[in-house]
Order: C-alpha cells, then structure tokens, then sequence
C-alpha cells in the first residue's frame, strides 16, 4: 500500500459487534443456485454436480430464465419465484450482473450468499466499483455475504459442498485415512485453490480430518475473522488454519485472537506476502524499516498467533493440537534406535530453541534395565538396532515400551521422540499392544520419526494408534517449539487492553497532523516528557553566536526546514562548532547549502545544539501500518539501523514493561546490557521515553503519520537518554520526499 495515502495514527480499538451465526451458512436447510448449468465441467455446473454427489439434504432451487429443467430438476425464472425460503445463493454469474442479482438475493429475504465469479477488485477500477456496489447492496439490506472471487465452502461434518473446487469431488480417488471421529481442523483461507488444497494436505500428511473449509476471496463482507470467530465456538474444532494475504479488519483481531487463547483453539496463520521492510518509504526511518509484514510478526507474536511459512508446517501443526497433549516446557526426550537419527535429532531441537536435557538418575536408573550396556541412556536415549533383533531382551515386556514409558514419566522432560525404522510395519506390530496403552493415557507429546520413509502399514498403525509421525528431525523440531510458543502465549494470557492515554489538546493534534521538522518535533515532544536536550532556533547569525555562547560549549548546527527532512543529504548538519566565528560561518554555510540543493524549501532557521555526549544509537519510531494501526519500533540507531537493521516492532500501546521486552529482543541487548565488565545502558530511560511516545500518539488520533527519533543517545545506568534528531510526518501532510 502506498504509504502516503495511509489513514492517520488512531487509537487502538475495542470491538463491540455482537458475533455472527454461521451455522445457518455453513449448514443451510435450503440452497438457491443462479446461473446453474447441466454441465459438470464448467464451475457452474460443479456446484450442482457436488452438491448432488454429496447427497445434500436440504432443498436445492436451480435459477435460470431460459431452461425449463436442469438435470431433471425443476428451475426457476428469478429468485422471486421460488416457492419457499431460502438460506444461502450460490450466485455463478457474470461480475456485472451481480450486484441486480443480489438486489433479489435480499428482496426475497435470503439470509447469505456468495459469490463466486472474479473480475472485481482485483481486475481494476471498473471491478472496483462493482465490488462496492456489492458492499452497498449486503450493507443496506442486512444479507451476509461471502466473496466475491471466492470458491465457496465445504462443510465436511455436515457434508455441504457449496463450491466448485476439485478436491470436493466425490469421483477422486480418497485419501487414504485411518482416524476415526470428526474433523478437527478449521481452515479460513482468503485463496481457494490454496485453503482447499490444505484438506487435502491435512489428510495426506497424518490423516487429520477438517471439519470446514471456507474461501473468503475478496471479502466485501464476510472477513476471514468472522469465520475464525465461528471455529471458535466449536467443540470438535482443535486446530484452526487461517491462510491470508492481508486482514481487513484489524480491529478485530485482538478480541478473537483472546477467545481463541481462552478456549485453547490455536491459530495457526499463514500471512502471504513477505515484503522488503523499505517497500513502503516515505520519509523517515521508522517508514523505511518498518512495514506491515513486520506488524503482521508482531500483532500475531503479540496475541498468540502461531505464523508459519511452509505448508507442510501447517499441516503438521494442525495434527499436533489436534491428537497430542501440549507440552508443559521445552525439554525433549530422544529414544534412538539409530545413535545418528538421535543425534540429528538433538540437533534439530536445540536449533529451534528446544533443550535436550542430561536424564535425571532416577530415569537413568530406570532405563538402564532395557537399554543395553554399550547403548546410551543420558540424552538422547541410544537402545541400539539389538532392540529390533532381540525384541523382548528375554522379558516379557517389550524393552522399547518400558523406556518409551520411563521417558514420559520422567519429570525432567516435556516431550518425548521416538525414532526407528518403520519401513515396513513389523516394528509398529509388534510393539502395538504396549504403544497402544501409552497413546491412551498420554500427559505430554509423543511424537514419532522415521529415518526411513515409513510404508503405508506403519502409517496406518501410526494414525490408528492415535500418535504423529513426522517426516523429517527438522518438521518433529518446529512442531514442538511452535507448541511450547503456543503454550508460553496462553500462560501469558490475551493482552490485557491497556487504558487509552487521555486526549492531547487539539492544538498539539493539528500541529503533528501539518507535519513538523526538529525543533519543532523535540518542543512538542519535551512537553509530553520525551528527554530532549539542550537547543534553539536562531534565524540569524547574531543569534547563532550568542545561543552558543551561552551554552559554553561545541555546538551542531543544523538547517530547519519540513521540505528537508534528512538533513545530512543536503550538507545541512555542522558538528562541533567551538568559535564565533565558526558558528557564523557554519551559518552562512548551511543557509547557501540549503539554496542550491534544495530551492523550493521553505527554511525557518538553523538549530543550535548544545553538542551531548555520545553513548549507545539507538532509533525509536512510530509508523502507521495500513492493517493495524499505529506501530512502535526501536532498534540499533545512527547508521547501524539501515546497515544492521537490528529492529523490534510492536503495535501500540506500549507500557514500560512491554518496552524492556522489546529491548531484550534486540541481537544488540548484550551491548545494552552490558558486556566485558562495562556498565549497562539506562534502559530504564529507554522504557520511560518508548512508553512517554506511545502514550502520545494514543493520544493525538489524527495527529502524526510517522514519528522518527534517531538517533537517541543512552547513557550509562542512570545517566538517562537524549534524542539527537527527531522528525514528525503528519497525517495532512504531503511530504515533498519519497
């Protein structure tokens, strides 16, 4: 999105609407379909193929002018004409005959609809305004509506196939599958060819089943929020897969992001469209190194979103929540049949931030009894291949059971892994009885990995003993640490909102709304208790000289101006000024400087600045996200944040605690902290000045577009913090710059 036609910072939100019933779509007693054809190879005629494939129970009204029967049912000339209620239209026409076709969607009094043709928004200005109408027409009537360019739903618990995708397709070969019970995946995907695909990766991958599966498209109505709310409030569901280009309504969010935490529904979220952090530059430091997909990161890291980049993941994660225990912590238990498969193992775990503790004795001891003498027993656990040539170890009980079962009853660890050889099913066979009852009983994640492709029989075996098999130490690793993410989220708790600072006055909104360069930045800045250090506009040299002198020490000397916000590309920055003479030549210099390069702007003066003493760069910034809001970044400042890019993004409000949290996320926290028998930075000022802006702009809707303050000098423990340079772009201003 173009930066500079960005809505003005605001103050984040409450939602208040009242949640929508979906059942009525998602399971509709009766279904109209406009623009139904015969032909099971055109779109329109699938939506009719499936949802007689399906044998859909409700009533299906067929709607077309010109044919008497469709495929030996009655049809209808309008929508006027059919005889009774009507829950959901599957409206399969052309974009431009749309918008009069819902017009009788909410004349007869249907209650939902979708969309499904393109050619909207997507395709132009003309599409566009088209798709308004359809906002205009669902808005004024109260019909819900779904689309447009979307592929519809799939209600696989109540088996309605409102769509046209293949993967519905009664005629396919099924995937094979051998868990029992409902589905307990959601997935809300903007794109239905992608959200559609999942199901069958779900399937195909550990054979979770999903209970629905609905496309959003453009969402001119319906968001995929609104049907995230809805898997909320279902028991079956335990996992929910949201596949999105962009949230529409980010507003929304935080609510539901709560309800889901509350109700131990993970969302576990794909976000497309990973972009340059500088794609969206304006003008200052925070618009170039922030942008919405660092507020997609730090919204859902924020309230508890699991964000994934990877199809594969998802999927794997959809049937960890959705037939394991969580974990408690983040210690990994490794049983190896292969001493390399186990290390690799623990490798792959500690990269993901995982621990491989050493066993404590009591296991160790009980481990001991299968394991044998030239095995492992501390961590990873190595049985060696004798446990698959001497099964049993001349006891009755099973010895790879029995250490399966010291291993998750030991206290030391979270999570177990077992790794064997499950190319064929003789393993799972033989060990079935005993896996069989620890499945049953399980208090914290067994997960299961092959270091050979395992064969249809074990994956058969796998799923029907209700475990997860993964395919790689890199896929068991991830899925663990996104689990015990998930986990350290939910003992958090949702985000508490945090009362809203109370409102600036409006003279100090208008000011940052027109836009403000340095000094008049640091003035407004200074009276809402940001540190800012000794300095003032002179506007000639007479006043350079005594403004100077009566500092006592070096000076900068840097022009003023909104038309130049970076002051360095222009020669518009003196430093160290110690003479009269120096400080009126330096004056002269900036004023020509300032004219040749830059001739159309307007200059208010010069800055005189009492030169500070350096510490730690850092930069502090607030910039608008298109999606979100108003976002706070810190990082590394002066030349270090284009170069390192040491960045940490929040969106607001930030208090002092979430500050320090962010500072201790930065590569760059030993520095702050201290290293080599340094003094630690004065954090606690950092903290003080990130909370002091956040409350400001909290306070001024309407007020900055961006807000640049790099760099800022930290001291010692103690000693406190100064801006150096600041920077305001307001909401009504149309920087000169790009």
């Amino acid at each position: 999105m173009d930066t500079l036609s960005a809505p003005p910072l605001a103050s984040p939100s409450r939602p208040s609407e009242a949640p929508l019933d979906l059942t009525p779509f998602l399971a509709p007693a009766s279904i109209a379909i406009v623009g139904a054809s015969d032909d099971a190879k055109t779109i329109r005629g699938r939506l009719l193929e499936y949802l007689i494939q399906r044998d859909y129970r409700g009533e299906i009204y067929l709607v077309s002018p010109n044919r008497p029967e469709i495929r030996g049912r009655q049809t209808y000339s309008s929508l006027a004409a059919i005889p009774g209620k009507v829950d959901l239209v599957l409206i399969a026409v052309r974009a431009d005959a749309t918008p009069s076709v819902l017009r009788e969607c909410a004349a007869i009094g249907a209650r939902f609809a979708i969309c499904f043709s393109s050619g909207f928004a997507e395709s132009g200005s003309e599409g566009a305004d088209t798709q308004r109408e359809l906002g205009e027409v669902a808005r004024a009537s109260g019909l819900r509506l779904c689309g447009p360019n979307t592929a519809g739903f799939f209600n696989f618990k109540a088996n309605v196939p409102a769509t046209f995708a293949r993967n519905v397709d009664a005629k396919r070969a099924p995937i094979a599958t051998w868990r029992e019970g409902p589905g307990t995946v959601a997935i809300v995907a903007q794109s239905g060819g992608l959200g559609f695909a999942m199901t069958d990766r779900c399937a195909s991958a550990h054979g979770a089943g999903v209970s629905f599966i609905v496309s959003t498209g453009n969402e001119v109505d319906l968001e995929a929020l609104d049907f995230v709310r809805h898997a909320i409030g279902q028991a079956d569901i335990r996992a929910i897969l949201l596949l999105v280009e962009s949230i529409h309504s980010g507003d929304k969010l935080p609510e539901i992001a709560a309800l889901a935490l509350a109700a131990e529904k993970p969302i576990i979220v794909a976000k497309f469209g990973r972009t340059d952090a500088g794609s969206r530059a304006v003008g200052s430091h925070a618009a170039r190194l922030t942008g919405s997909d660092e507020a997609y990161d730090a919204v859902f890291r924020r309230h508890g979103m699991i964000r994934i980049d990877d199809e594969d993941a998802m999927a794997d994660l959809a049937a960890a929540f959705s037939f394991a225990p969580l974990p408690k912590g983040r210690r990994v238990g490794i049983l190896t049949t292969s001493g390399g498969a186990g290390v690799w193992m623990a490798d792959a775990m500690e990269s993901a931030g995982l621990e491989v503790p050493v066993l404590d004795e009591v296991t160790q001891q009980a481990l001991s009894a299968f394991v044998p003498s030239y095995g492992a027993i501390h961590n990873p656990v190595d049985m060696t291949a004798q446990v698959s040539v001497n099964p049993l170890g001349g006891s009755k009980e099973s010895p790879l059971v029995s250490a399966v079962s010291a291993m998750l009853g030991s206290e030391a660890l979270d999570a177990v892994v077992l790794i064997a050889n499950m190319s064929d099913g003789t393993l799972l066979e033989r060990e079935r009885p005993g896996l069989a009852r620890l499945a049953a009983n399980l208090q914290k994640p067994l997960f299961l990995y092959s270091h050979a492709p395992p064969s249809p029989r074990s994956l058969e075996l796998i799923q029907q003993l209700g475990l997860i098999c993964f395919a790689s130490t890199s896929r068991a690793a991830a899925t663990l640490a996104h689990m015990a993410d998930y986990v350290e989220a939910r003992a958090r708790g949702p985000v508490a909102l945090e009362e809203i600072a109370a409102a600036i006055p409006a003279a100090d909104v208008v000011s940052m709304s027109c836009g403000l360069c340095e000094y008049e930045a640091k003035a407004l800045l200074k009276r809402y208790g940001l540190p800012v250090g000794e300095e003032a506009l002179a506007r000639s040299q007479d006043d350079a000289v005594a403004i100077a002198a009566g500092y006592g020490s070096a000076v900068a000397l840097k022009i003023q101006s909104r038309q130049i916000p970076h002051k360095t590309e222009v020669g518009g920055v003196t430093l160290g000024l110690k003479t009269a003479d120096e400080v009126r030549d330096a004056y002269v210099t900036l004023l020509e400087r300032a004219k040749r390069l830059a001739p159309h702007a307007t200059v208010d003066g010069v800055l005189v600045q009492k030169m500070q003493p350096v510490g730690r760069e850092l930069a502090i910034g607030i910039v608008q996200d298109a999606d979100f809001g108003p976002m706070m970044m810190v990082g590394m400042g002066g030349i270090h944040i284009e170069v390192l890019k040491d960045i940490i993004v929040e969106p607001l409000p930030v208090r002092r605690d979430g500050a320090l949290a962010m500072l201790r996320r930065l590569r760059a926290w030993p520095l702050l902290e201290g290293v080599r028998g340094q003094a630690g930075a004065d954090v606690e000022a950092v903290a003080h000045a990130m909370e002091a802006l956040s409350r400001l702009v909290e306070a001024s809707p309407g007020g900055a577009r961006e807000i640049d303050l790099n760099p800022v000098f930290v001291y010692d423990a103690g000693q406190g913090a100064k801006i150096v340079d600041a920077l305001i772009i307001g909401a009504a201003e149309h920087p000169s710059h790009d």
